[in-house]
């Protein structure tokens, strides 16, 4: 018996072949199409074709983008095998309106996930850190200064993500160098989980401006002047 449209779903037989895939938290739509196509719940570049306007959810009104990326909810899921994407967007997108749409306001849903997307990728460790990242990316956007989020680089590179950063990436046109453009970039960089959205909502006000991630123990190192970061740099990343 095969898979029906009936209403506006899909009905699976009990019998038709099922997977439990985890989606982690920082995955892009690109990663998690890569997963779920490996997986052989879809046909590979289904979900990047999806976007906002396909689905009627009050924390995607104002999504400028044409990508869903940012609110597939990073979690442990069962799906069916072969799959259409919008079934797979959709199972995902129900678990952002359960645990994350509760806490956002729809008017600022987009650019609190773009914000969040973003901490997701810079700050790997889900404590107090991230808030005060949240802080600091606050602080820039208050006072003009370009956000410098070597993420947002590394997603204009490709949005598999990179190895890391080099000389030659800064000077890519994309809105999304956060080096070249001010302001927030158009879209969220990646899926974010509950946490670095609850710290995108609650920044934490410090002195500090700058920070940087250290190598092996992704410590997160924060600094307050340019000097100090400078010296930073050269002692933790060269």
């Amino acid at each position: 018996m095969a898979a029906i449209f009936y209403g506006r779903r899909w009905l699976f037989p009990k019998t038709w072949p099922k997977t439990t895939i985890t989606i982690p938290e920082g995955y892009t739509v690109a990663q998690i199409d890569e997963t779920l196509t490996v997986a052989g719940v879809l046909n590979g570049g289904k979900l990047a074709n999806l976007k906002p306007a396909d689905f009627d959810y009050p924390f995607l009104e104002q999504a400028t983008g044409d990508s869903l990326e940012g609110f597939l909810f990073p979690d442990t899921y069962e799906f069916f095998l072969n799959s259409p994407s919008w079934v797979v967007a959709g199972k995902m997108l129900d678990n952002f309106a359960s645990k994350a749409a509760p806490i956002l306001d729809p008017e600022t849903a987009y650019e609190t996930v773009i914000i969040a997307s973003m901490i997701e990728k810079e700050v790997p460790d889900q404590g107090k850190d991230r808030e005060l990242v949240a802080g600091i990316l606050e602080s820039r956007l208050r006072i003009g200064m370009p956000l410098n989020v070597d993420a947002a680089v590394c997603y204009a590179e490709s949005p598999f993500g990179c190895a890391g950063v080099e000389d030659i990436d800064f000077e890519i046109d994309s809105r999304y160098n956060t080096y070249k453009y001010r302001g927030l970039p158009p879209g969220p960089i990646s899926n974010p989980g509950l946490s670095a959205i609850e710290a995108a909502l609650n920044p934490q006000d410090s002195d500090y401006l700058y920070y940087l991630s250290r190598p092996g123990t992704k410590e997160t190192i924060f600094s307050k002047t340019l000097d100090e970061h400078t010296k930073n740099i050269v002692k933790y990343l060269k």
